[in-house]
């Protein structure tokens, strides 16, 4: 893919804040890596950006050893900005959501405010619950929680809004748990609308 344009503000993103708070510089340097590896590697009529690598050749070029290419893998597949596969005994990594966005050609970019992130099903709030706000599987998987999720999709509930309710609900004395922080979103939409009036 040598025609195309890496993406600029990376750090800025939700992942990007995300890896450089749980990797330190060193992951953020690494993110950026691999959206060049895969860049360099990937099919450009292809759907996604797709990269098939060795694993010594991925662990060479982001310059880390098995252990630390491990967890980032799966820190951002967990995080799902990635796919990760095998393809016969080589790493597939498949670029996916706002990383496959901004390697899109310029005219089939959606331009969306950075750190903006939507999501399409109950499953993914949950993934995101469990991986970044540390929330327990028995909370994220409870029906009620799978139902508010499933509205907040609905509604189009950003990561933006969510990380809003819940520094509201840290400064109320609540538990930032889903139901609470479903209350604290309203507040946060109702807020935005005022200050558009």
């Amino acid at each position: 893919m040598s025609a195309a344009r890496f993406p600029a503000g990376i750090s800025g993103t939700v992942i990007g804040r995300k890896i450089e708070q749980r990797f330190g510089l060193i992951g953020l340097a690494r993110l950026l890596k691999l959206i060049e590896v895969v860049a360099e590697r990937a099919d450009p009529s292809a759907p996604a950006p797709v990269a098939v690598i060795a694993w010594g050749d991925f662990l060479a070029a982001l310059h880390c050893d098995q252990e630390a290419g491990g967890d980032f893998l799966s820190y951002c597949d967990h995080a799902r900005v990635l796919d990760r596969g095998n393809d016969d005994g080589r790493l597939r990594i498949t670029l996916v959501g706002e990383l496959a966005a901004r390697l899109a050609p310029s005219e089939s970019v959606v331009q969306t405010p950075a750190g903006r992130f939507l999501f399409d099903t109950d499953k993914q709030w949950a993934e995101w619950f469990k991986s970044d706000l540390n929330c327990p599987p028995y909370l994220v998987n409870d029906p009620t929680t799978r139902q508010l999720f499933r509205r907040w999709c609905a509604s189009n509930v950003t990561t933006d809004e969510v990380e809003a309710a819940t520094e509201r609900a840290l400064k109320a004395g609540e538990a930032p748990h889903p139901a609470v922080l479903h209350d604290h979103i309203r507040a946060v939409r109702a807020e935005k609308l005022s200050a558009l009036a």
